[in-house]
């Protein structure tokens, strides 16, 4: 087997694990018709909670256009346990900065954004998990803009 094959194939394996995820639980998207997010779209999320004593980071992913108005996403969230018990917050989410710079990962003009919800969060139950997100904007043709909303659970380190 020739020299350059093996430091290839070595590359490729070594790539393989450091590129693992290891923390994640859970990390779903939801695409946004037409990229216009209404008022009464409400974007869930379904997850299976497995373990109550590790401490847990929740993220809330946008994927936005460089056409979204506004700078930043106000969003109402609601968590449901397996117990049916419901914790419901308003979260005011940072897009872009005060000179108008779009924050987090872009290409072209698509921009992907993980903005920090809860970290150190212990599930008081396992089991059943539904997080929900509705948009809180007031406004009434929709949220032009946003193409990609998501939720991403991972063990705290």
């Amino acid at each position: 087997m020739p020299n350059y094959f093996k430091i290839v194939v070595g590359f490729l394996l070594t790539l393989g694990l450091f590129s693992c995820d290891s923390n994640k639980v859970f990390e779903e998207y939801i695409e946004v018709e037409n990229a216009n997010w209404q008022k009464e779209d409400i974007a869930n999320f379904e997850f299976i909670a497995k373990d109550t004593t590790e401490a847990h980071n929740l993220y809330i992913n946008i994927r936005n256009t460089g056409d979204y108005p506004y700078s930043n996403l106000y969003l109402f969230v609601t968590m449901q346990g397996p117990n049916g018990g419901l914790l419901k917050d308003t979260v005011n989410c940072i897009l872009a900065d005060n000179r108008g710079k779009w924050l987090g990962k872009g290409v072209g003009d698509l921009w992907d954004l993980r903005i920090p919800y809860v970290g150190g969060f212990k599930f008081a139950q396992k089991g059943n998990y539904i997080v929900s997100y509705e948009q809180a904007m007031r406004v009434e043709d929709g949220l032009k803009g946003i193409t990609d909303i998501g939720l991403r659970v991972e063990t705290a380190n």
